[in-house]
């Protein structure tokens, strides 16, 4: 089991591969911070998530032994969101990501103890990730999920509370309480949460995006062999392609709208002149920053692809 520890820092990267990735208009990158949030903040998460990732790694292994487990991924995601704010000082920088990696730490963990010797494919990897979700999470993993919201504190989602749902508010002094009660297993909250959130349904569609986009950067990186500029290219294809639920849950449908559609434009203009769209990328990046409007569920997407595409390459990550 000392060799999953390999597949959790290359799962850590997207973390800090992503964040390091410049001019990404509306996110943090490393020539942009935001009010309560440093890029630093985010090398910071990837490092301690190497070791919360290892963790569930080897939880995914135990379980391939048949071994029961009151929680899944739930513990994961509140110890990295937790202890990189505590680390850094800092505001969130990994709910989304991490409940992205999580499953797929697990999954890793859980066919290297089927196939022993066997290197997982990144096809196997998110389909089981998924499928174990589905199967073995608990009303354990959904109360550490809701901790996590509640440390992170996001302010979209105060904002944003569907009416139409059975399921505990985040911030009921009760929610423990509620979830047992309702036997609600996070894996039902996800299916839930996939009607309104890209993050929640990446994971229960089985990371149909993630794995495009892996596609994608090595694609971009044969025709130029520029990590930053693959990384770009891809946040930009992404949100060229989907309306960010960040953005809507926060600024509205119609700013969504926009975001998408000037992304469609800068995505086609970088792909034919990097030198020239450079400075379109940064007056976008400022107008986004002025206007409070942040593609974070992109970013997370775009994270998570980074992850399945350094486990997939496992050496010369950021080179042809």
């Amino acid at each position: 089991m000392a060799a999953l520890i390999r597949y959790a820092t290359l799962l850590s990267l997207g973390l800090v591969l992503e964040v390091s990735a410049y001019p990404k208009p509306g996110n943090v990158h490393r020539l942009r911070d935001f009010s309560d949030i440093r890029f630093e903040d985010f090398l910071i998460a990837g490092i301690q998530a190497v070791h919360y990732l290892h963790k569930c790694s080897i939880r995914g292994f135990k379980l391939s032994r048949s071994l029961q487990l009151k929680n899944t991924i739930g513990d994961i995601i509140y110890g990295i969101v937790n202890d990189s704010m505590d680390l850094s000082g800092g505001g969130n920088t990994s709910l989304g990501t991490a409940l992205l990696i999580s499953p797929l730490s697990l999954s890793i963990g859980f066919l290297k103890g089927v196939y022993k010797s066997v290197e997982p494919n990144v096809k196997t990897v998110v389909e089981t990730a998924r499928n174990l979700i589905e199967k073995y999470s608990t009303v354990y993993d959904s109360i550490m999920m809701y901790k996590a919201v509640r440390r992170a504190s996001p302010s979209y989602i105060r904002k944003y509370r569907p009416v139409d749902t059975v399921y505990p508010d985040v911030w009921s002094p009760s929610y423990r309480r509620e979830i047992i009660e309702g036997g609600y297993r996070l894996w039902d909250i996800l299916v839930y949460s996939s009607r309104y959130d890209v993050v929640a349904r990446e994971v229960v569609e089985g990371y149909v995006r993630s794995i495009e986009l892996v596609k994608h950067i090595g694609e971009r990186i044969a025709v130029h062999n520029d990590w930053n500029r693959a990384i770009v290219e891809t946040y930009l294809y992404l949100l060229s392609k989907e309306i960010d639920t960040l953005i809507v849950r926060r600024n509205g449908v119609e700013i969504a709208s926009y975001v998408m559609d000037k992304a469609k434009k800068l995505y086609r203009s970088c792909i034919e002149d990097w030198n020239s769209c450079r400075n379109d990328l940064k007056e976008f990046d400022d107008e986004l920053h002025r206007g409070n409007v942040n593609p974070g569920s992109s970013a997370d997407i775009v994270a998570s692809a980074i992850s399945l595409y350094a486990v997939a390459k496992g050496r010369r990550i950021i080179r042809t």
